[in-house]
């Protein structure tokens, strides 16, 4: 980024060790003042182990006293810390998987979910835009930059702002008490309130600000362009003053939910505070996302582009009937049936990193038996011709379909997905469509 950033970098279910005071290598080839991958600065970890453990807040991580460290798990994505500082937290698919990959496969990820561009009619952004040195805040603010785009299509929101001012014309509605101790010796004078239809209003406020922050930050020319293009059309919207109060007065209703997800991440840019998932603050923007729903997203992805008929968490039945009533909803990640309708396929994505080594894969025995379970409910209620799939990202191992056979003939397919390269799917979208 332009302005150098302090820059924690994890991976996914790595651990996070407290530099001591007096440690020297904490410096980055990355960042300037950033620290060493797997070591943050004391101030840093007590502030992250205060949130995890003494305030008990679910944030996708965890300290584990006997190494006196903190285990990241569940999720991927960035935590901006009080002092300015980035905590990413990178997906990791391969033991071998480098830094520059892991934000390419973060990228791919994010891109593709619902949770991020549900509206999007592009998932990318360009290869040459994807720069090593650029950390996943780049991603953020592309999405943000995105989201601008989609307002000014639609349209900038005004409202109607009250107003109460001393004017040379009647206008509105006298304010008698306040006319009379300005304007005693004044007859050409009314002190008036009166509405006023303008786009000086807290929502503005919020986007302006953040693009006048964003603009120092992006090294993206493109996002420049888009934020450049904004401030222009906000030209006579003052910045915030007072950005907790235009967030409290901010009103989105369903013309304008548009407004929604661009405000949210211009709070998390313009806070200068900590953006950990908290109990009671659902509006804060979730820059911590879950990679197996994000995984799913992607697959969900790959599915609509190779225009594969599918359907996607497939709850039509339940696992018990009582006789009363029916229990034990099933979900399945996707279903899809066969151009003759004779035949089904459940899928079910893992996010998990294969053991090739061992020769049951580290396939779990339970999603094995929940599968079949899925399957058997499938065949009784819609078709006999039942197979099962199970998705895994791609590494350098795991890079070819495996097929299984159940007890009674049932067949299962071990199948990666390529996350880093999304064009290179073949092997899932061949099975897919020809089904």
């Amino acid at each position: 980024m332009a302005a150098t950033k302090n820059l924690i970098v994890a991976y996914e279910h790595d651990r996070l060790l407290k530099c001591d005071e007096a440690c020297n290598n904490c410096v980055s080839e990355y960042i300037d003042g950033s620290c060493c991958i797997n070591y943050c600065k004391p101030t840093h970890f007590k502030e992250l182990y205060d949130y995890c453990v003494n305030k008990n807040i679910d944030c996708g991580f965890d300290y584990i006293p006997k190494e006196k460290c903190i285990k990241f798990d569940k999720y991927t994505g960035v935590i901006q810390l009080k002092d300015g500082t980035y905590l990413e937290i990178l997906p990791k698919i391969d033991k071998n998987t480098n830094l520059e990959d892991s934000r390419k496969v973060f990228e791919n990820l994010v891109f593709a979910s619902h949770n991020l561009t549900k509206e999007y009619k592009h998932n990318k952004i360009s290869d040459s835009d994807t720069r090593k040195d650029n950390h996943i805040i780049e991603i953020f603010i592309s999405v943000f930059c995105k989201d601008i785009l989609e307002l000014l299509k639609r349209g900038i929101k005004k409202s109607y702002i009250r107003k109460s001012e001393n004017l040379n014309n009647y206008k509105g509605k006298l304010n008698f008490s306040e006319h009379i101790k300005r304007n005693i010796t004044s007859k050409n004078k009314f002190f008036v309130e009166y509405s006023e239809f303008s786009l000086d209003i807290p929502e503005n406020r919020i986007l302006k600000s953040a693009c006048l922050y964003l603009i120092k930050q992006t090294e993206i020319e493109e996002n420049k362009k888009v934020l450049r293009r904004l401030l222009i059309e906000l030209d006579d919207v003052s910045p915030c003053t007072n950005l907790d109060k235009d967030l409290q007065e901010k009103q989105i209703n369903r013309l304008h939910e548009y407004y929604s997800r661009p405000l949210q991440y211009a709070e998390f840019f313009l806070r200068h505070d900590n953006f950990m998932p908290r109990r009671g603050r659902t509006a804060l923007p979730a820059l911590l996302f879950p990679l197996n729903k994000m995984f799913e997203d992607y697959i969900e992805n790959l599915f609509k582009q190779s225009n594969v008929d599918y359907r996607v968490q497939y709850s039509r039945y339940n696992l018990i009937f009582t006789g009363e009533k029916e229990l034990f909803n099933t979900q399945m990640d996707f279903i899809i049936t066969s151009k003759d309708k004779s035949r089904k396929l459940i899928l079910d994505a893992k996010w998990k990193e294969l053991d090739v080594n061992d020769e049951k894969l580290g396939v779990s025995q339970t999603d094995l038996y929940q599968l079949y379970n899925y399957a058997s409910i499938i065949r009784s209620k819609e078709s006999e011709n039942v197979s099962i799939a199970l998705l895994y990202p791609q590494t350098s191992k795991f890079n070819e379909v495996k097929e299984w056979t159940y007890f009674d003939g049932t067949k299962i397919y071990i199948i990666p997905v390529n996350v880093l390269n999304t064009e290179e799917n073949a092997q899932l979208l061949n099975i897919a469509q020809n089904f």
